[in-house]
């Protein structure tokens, strides 16, 4: 799987779900994509990190992947290369845990993703969307060369799309 010098990824495991757990009660992540009341429940991320391995297997290459430190092994967040909701659209995504933010994390593994998306696995187009108050997942987006395409309304919130293409 990718990695950079500084995390690897894996594969979700259901020792994962309560550091999923954890992700969803952070404030700022609740501020832009706030997660469902049942997410708190370690029955609702164990059944989503189930779904996400039959993912792994239905979409080889695509999924959501537990962000490991290599140095010493701490669960960082999760980085995700999947489906736009159920189109045929592939978007990055990411979510950092807070004490590992502004490390430049987030801006390395989206880089490596992304050349693994476009270069290895054959994608001709990848999708990053944002909410448009979050300034700093936008600098990330524009930092690894996506640029803003248009903004509209997606799941009921108006979201601002960027792309890159191959």
């Amino acid at each position: 799987m990718v990695e950079t010098e500084h995390l690897f990824l894996r594969e979700l495991e259901e020792s994962d779900a309560t550091f999923l757990m954890e992700l969803d009660r952070d404030l700022e992540k609740i501020k832009y994509f706030p997660p469902p009341e049942e997410s708190q429940s370690i029955d609702f991320q164990t059944h989503n990190i189930r779904r996400n391995q039959v993912y792994y297997q239905a979409f080889p290459g695509l999924g959501i992947w537990a962000a490991i430190e290599k140095e010493h092994g701490a669960f960082v967040g999760w980085f995700a290369l999947k489906h736009l909701g159920k189109t045929k659209d592939i978007e990055i995504a990411y979510c950092i845990v807070e004490k590992f933010r502004r490390k430049h994390f987030a801006t390395d593994m989206a880089k490596k993703l992304i050349d693994h998306g476009l270069n290895e696995l054959g994608l001709e187009r990848i999708l990053g969307v944002v909410s448009e108050e979050n300034v700093a997942s936008r600098k990330i987006l524009e930092h690894i060369g996506m640029t803003f395409d248009e903004k509209k309304m997606y799941n009921g919130k108006e979201l601002l799309f960027y792309s890159i293409s191959s």
